[in-house]
């Protein structure tokens, strides 16, 4: 079980690494204003979704499978190895051109602003509103009000930023799947919700990393920093989607061994 625990943080703290979103967007404007306590509070949001998503992934292909008709899931059951493969390498090939396409990608925090600003003023604004109706709620059941406080709102526009991101959804079930493909992961509920745990940690742990980073060096750092940090994100990413394509094609051919 510690296996899935421990997975689950590298996992997380490397498929949150890529500074391209608007949640890193918004991480990194709080650390220029050195806003420390609202920073986490969206890395919060962000690592929470992470735990979310990475509760449906652990449910991976079968549960899909589900779905589809009787005829879908005959085909599956028939051809279980083959799709898994290919899914594996897809995945691989995904992380690969993906780490690629970063480290091409040049990126300055004026261009991030352009980009994810919009996403971040109106998550900011969602945010306020369901702080508001939060608020309400709280005070109709007589519940005391904390004063001073914007947690619940910055961490609900951490949330839905993640949610605006149609990618992160997609690759966690790829990330899960690999795992679980080779029997890496323990599959039980304690085991997904072991993973989710930690996933929820090592988001939160870079997120966090990213926010030191950019509040303790302000006056070190440029704007163009970012650019430097989305290379080496990208170079992560590489190393990752060639390790795993190894790792991948070792484990085909010992099972291909094994049925031959």
């Amino acid at each position: 079980m510690i296996i899935n625990l421990i997975a689950g943080i590298l996992t997380g703290f490397i498929v949150s690494i890529p500074p391209m979103g608007p949640i890193a967007f918004a991480i990194i404007s709080k650390g220029f204003k050195n806003e420390i306590r609202e920073g986490k509070a969206i890395a919060s949001g962000a690592a929470f979704m992470d735990f979310f998503y990475c509760l449906i992934a652990f449910g991976g292909i079968t549960l899909i499978i589900s779905f589809l008709p009787s005829f879908a899931s005959d085909f599956y059951a028939n051809n279980t190895f083959i799709i898994e493969t290919v899914l594996i390498f897809t995945g691989c090939a995904l992380v690969i051109l993906y780490g690629l396409k970063i480290i091409r990608t040049k990126i300055t925090y004026d261009k991030l602003e352009a980009e994810e600003s919009g996403k971040f003023d109106s998550a900011l604004a969602r945010a306020s509103k369901l702080e508001e109706k939060s608020k309400d709620i709280a005070k109709h059941l007589k519940i005391p009000e904390i004063h001073r406080s914007n947690f619940f709102g910055l961490f609900f526009m951490g949330v839905l930023l993640c949610i605006s991101s149609l990618t992160l959804p997609a690759s966690w079930i790829a990330v899960v799947g690999y795992l679980k493909g080779f029997n890496f992961l323990n599959s039980s509920f304690l085991g997904g919700l072991l993973f989710s745990v930690g996933a929820f940690a090592g988001t939160f742990a870079w997120f966090f990393t990213l926010l030191k980073l950019i509040t303790g060096n302000k006056k070190r750092i440029n704007r163009t920093t970012v650019n430097k940090l989305n290379i080496i994100a990208g170079i992560i990413l590489l190393i990752l989607g060639v390790f795993l394509f190894t790792k991948a094609v070792i484990s085909v051919l010992y099972i291909l061994k094994i049925l031959s």
